[in-house]
Formats: structure tokens, sequence, C-alpha cells
């Protein structure tokens, strides 16, 4: 009996080492080394757009509805989805008439992957913060609370994490030193956009 159990341990631990591995490499930068690459200009590639500014990559804003590009997970509330739009915020939509869903709004939330709610406010990350926020009335959405460093790993998993909105293009490996990344933005002509 006691060989049965390590017998189906093994089963069941060598398979999820097998696909954790896979998937940690192909989450990796494709990096290379190539003093060739270095030099390498692409005609089309990303390139990160970044803000020292602390005060505006952590405002919270409620916008107009916009088109996902990048969507993470989502959040059902009555006939409400709220969906992350990665790295950006918080996507709006109305799904009462569930054959025709309506997009209300656009929460912009800069570093945005998680989103929970409860009873009236939405939880999100802002960059390394928790902020809740208010969404009892949609034309007055605003920011109630907020806990500062919630997320210590944050800046270590974005930029080992973030990527640009189109898979499979190049673009400039992000460099912390630089600041928060806020954007992409596609450049023709870039030298050193060596990760894709």
């Amino acid at each position: 009996m006691r060989y049965s159990f390590i017998v189906n341990v093994l089963l069941f631990c060598i398979p999820c080492f097998f696909f954790a591995s896979c998937w940690k490499f192909s989450f990796n930068n494709n990096y290379s080394n190539n003093s060739d690459d270095l030099n390498t200009v692409r005609a089309e590639a990303y390139v990160p757009v970044y803000s020292n500014d602390s005060a505006n990559s952590r405002m919270i804003q409620a916008g107009p509805a916009r088109a996902i590009i990048q969507g993470g997970k989502i959040y059902v509330q009555g006939d409400l989805l709220f969906q992350v739009e990665q790295m950006e915020g918080v996507h709006i939509i109305s799904y009462a008439d569930k054959t025709h869903p309506v997009k209300l709004g656009f929460i912009k939330s800069w570093g945005c992957s998680e989103v929970a709610f409860k009873n009236g406010y939405l939880v999100v990350n802002n960059l390394n913060d928790l902020v809740f926020v208010d969404v009892r009335d949609l034309s007055n959405i605003r920011e109630a609370a907020r806990m500062a460093n919630a997320f210590p790993q944050f800046y270590a998993d974005q930029y080992l994490n973030n990527r640009p909105p189109v898979v499979g293009k190049y673009y400039v490996c992000p460099d912390v030193s630089k600041g928060e990344i806020v954007d992409w933005k596609l450049e023709k002509n870039v030298s050193g956009a060596n990760c894709n």
C-alpha cells in the first residue's frame, strides 16, 4: 500500500515537473548574446514607454470603452463583466443581453493584472499597489482606498512578464533602471530590439 502511494506521487510529480520546465522556457525572453544580433536594425519593433512620474502612473481614471487587445482575467458581477487589459486597466462590459454585450467603459490602472469584486468595489492592482475602486455608480468611478506596496514582487515580475500587445514581433528588452513601463510603441528601424 505504501509503495502504491509513492508510485502515484511519482506518476503525478514527474509530468508536473516536465510541464513546469516547458512553461518556464516558453515564457522567457528569447534574447541572443550574439554580437551580430546586438547591432541588428529591425524594420519594425516595439519599444517600451517608461514613466518616472509616479503620481501619473498611479492614477486610477475612468474613460470611454476601448478595444480589447491583450485581454486577461475576468470577474462577473450581476450583468457586468470586468476584464483586465494586461498592464493597462479594466474593461467594463454589460452582458444584460447575452447575445449583444456592450462595452461601457475602461478604468485605467497601469500595471493591472488582477481583478476581483466585493460589495460595489472593484479590487485591482495598480503597479505594486492594491486599489479599491468604487464602481457602485458607473458615471462616477473613483479610487476609494489604496494599500501601497502590497505586491513587492511586482517590479521583478513586470520586467520578466511585460510584453508588447502583439505576440511574435521583436521588441526592445525592458530596462528596470529607466522607470515603470506604461505602454509599448511600434516603431520603424529599431536597433537593440533583441527580445521576441
